[in-house]
């Protein structure tokens, strides 16, 4: 990614478009709905909208009576985080609902320190949970290739304390054990693959991809954040409640089997006076 700061400068951005509809999905990736306007730095379909989520939405203020976002707002500084919520304040209706997912910092704390103190008292499932939680915690911060200590820990076969992986990661590491361990297996099983040797140049660049997680946050830190943006009535909420209309019919949160899509998520929303 490129600096950020230019934004702060309000510099020109395209002509307003007209939304698909008043719901804003920003930061949409894979899991969007047709009944939303869908907008990510990428497009993976023609029903999402390819923008540099950096800069200004091409979308009118107040245009919107909801914006959604997930997993997104980790993935900019602390110092650029107000910056967006702002934007996102721009394009809300009087009256409009901000819901924000993001990975729940207190949370994976609690569950790194309780599992730390099982692993001390000689816990063995409680060190495989204390192995989980500190990748968790650490790894999509510092990691400097695609996948980082996550992705190799995933790939154990049988991966240590499953089950709670499982619980806490949801569908993301459901599809790659299931693709994984499709793939035709060698009898004779590799060795750990030798250290990727990168230059400072080349990892500084993957670390600006946008794969990186750059701040975290609390039920405390977010809901202060948004009061700074001009939101009210900041809430935290289960991930099958929302303030916004039929929220749960459009499958952003929930999977079809109504299961947490992103179970490791701090949910919370606020208004728009």
């Amino acid at each position: 990614m490129k600096p950020v700061f230019g934004w702060l400068n309000r510099r020109p951005g395209p002509r307003p478009a007209p939304p698909v509809s008043d719901l804003l999905n920003v930061g949409c990736g894979e899991v969007f709905h047709d009944a939303w306007t869908n907008v990510d730095f990428r497009a993976f379909s023609p029903k999402v909208i390819a923008h540099d989520l950096r800069r200004p939405l091409p979308f009118a203020g107040a245009s919107f009576t909801a914006v959604y976002s997930s997993h997104l707002l980790e993935h900019f500084s602390r110092a650029f985080a107000p910056v967006f919520l702002a934007e996102c304040h721009r394009l809300l209706k009087p009256g409009g609902v901000l819901r924000v997912v993001v990975p729940d910092l207190e949370t994976i704390a609690k569950l790194y320190l309780e599992n730390l103190q099982g692993a001390l008292a000689g816990d063995a499932k409680a060190a495989a949970r204390h192995q989980w939680m500190t990748v968790e915690l650490l790894d999509q911060m510092v990691r400097e290739e695609s996948g980082g200590e996550m992705l190799k820990h995933w790939s154990q076969d049988p991966l240590p304390e499953e089950e709670f992986v499982v619980q806490r990661c949801g569908w993301e590491v459901r599809r790659f054990l299931q693709a994984h361990r499709s793939q035709p297996r060698s009898k004779e099983q590799p060795g750990p693959p030798a250290p990727m040797l990168r230059s400072p140049g080349q990892i500084a660049e993957f670390r600006e991809t946008g794969e990186i997680h750059k701040w975290m946050y609390d039920r405390f830190s977010l809901s202060r954040l948004l009061e700074s943006a001009g939101f009210t009535d900041g809430k935290c909420c289960p991930a099958h409640e929302s303030r916004i209309p039929n929220f749960n019919s459009y499958w952003l949160d929930l999977n079809p089997d109504g299961s947490v899509r992103k179970p490791d998520s701090l949910f919370m929303e606020a208004s728009k006076p």
